[in-house]
C-alpha cells in the first residue's frame, strides 16, 4: 500500500509548462545522498548560453547546506542556484514551476514527487527506491542514471532548449494510485479481507 498525498492541498499548475528556458525547482533535505551536488556539477557543464537564463531554486536545509554553498561559489553558479530554504507553504508553490528535480542516490517512496505530480509538474529524478513506481520516463517526467552527471546536464541542455519537455497532466496518476483517500481504501480492504 503507497503512501498517498492529500491532493486537495495542492494547487495544480493549470498554465502551459514552458517549453524553452522552464522553471526548475528542488524541495529536498540538504544532504549528501540526496544528489544536490550531482545537479549543480550538471549545471556547471552546460554551456555559458545557457546558464546565464537558467534559475533553479532550492527549498529545503540540512547539514549538506554549507558544501552545497561551496561547490556554487567555485563554478561560479550564484547566479542560477537560489536557496530558499525551508518553506511551509510548498503546497502552494509547486504551481510556479515547470520541473522538479530530484537527483537523489537513496529514496524510499518520495512525498515531494508525488506532491510535484499532484501539482502538474513533471519530475527529473533516478532509478531508486520508489521513484520508477511513480514516474514513467517521458510521459509524466524523466529519469537519469543515479550519479550520471553527464546525463543530467545533457537533459537538462534539452529541456531548457525545447528539445525535450513533458506535456501530460501529472496530476492523474496521483489522483488514481497515490491520493490519501486510495491509501485509506487499500488499507481498509486489507483489513477487511
Amino acid at each position: 500500500i503507497y503512501n498517498g498525498v492529500l491532493i486537495d492541498d495542492i494547487i495544480p499548475k493549470t498554465s502551459e509548462r514552458n517549453l524553452i528556458n522552464p522553471k526548475f525547482l528542488v524541495v529536498s533535505h540538504l544532504r549528501e545522498s540526496k544528489g544536490i551536488q550531482d545537479l549543480i556539477c550538471a549545471v556547471n557543464l552546460l554551456s555559458a548560453t545557457i546558464k546565464a537564463d537558467l534559475k533553479i531554486d532550492i527549498y529545503g536545509d540540512g547539514p549538506f547546506k554549507n558544501e552545497l554553498f561551496r561547490l556554487v561559489k567555485l563554478y561560479k553558479l550564484e547566479s542560477v542556484f537560489n536557496f530558499k530554504g525551508s518553506q511551509s507553504n510548498l503546497k502552494d508553490l509547486y504551481q510556479n514551476y515547470d520541473y522538479l528535480i530530484q537527483p537523489t542516490h537513496m529514496e524510499c517512496f518520495s512525498l515531494s514527487i508525488l506532491e510535484s505530480l499532484a501539482a502538474n509538474i513533471p519530475v527529473i529524478t533516478t532509478p531508486v527506491g520508489g521513484n520508477p513506481e511513480v514516474v514513467t520516463n517521458n510521459e509524466n517526467g524523466f529519469i537519469f542514471e543515479t550519479k550520471n552527471v553527464k546525463v543530467l546536464s545533457e537533459l537538462l541542455s534539452e529541456l531548457i532548449e525545447g528539445k525535450k519537455y513533458i506535456v501530460g497532466n501529472t496530476r492523474t496518476i496521483i489522483e488514481k494510485r497515490f491520493s490519501i483517500d486510495m491509501m485509506v481504501e487499500n488499507h481498509i480492504k486489507l483489513l477487511y479481507t
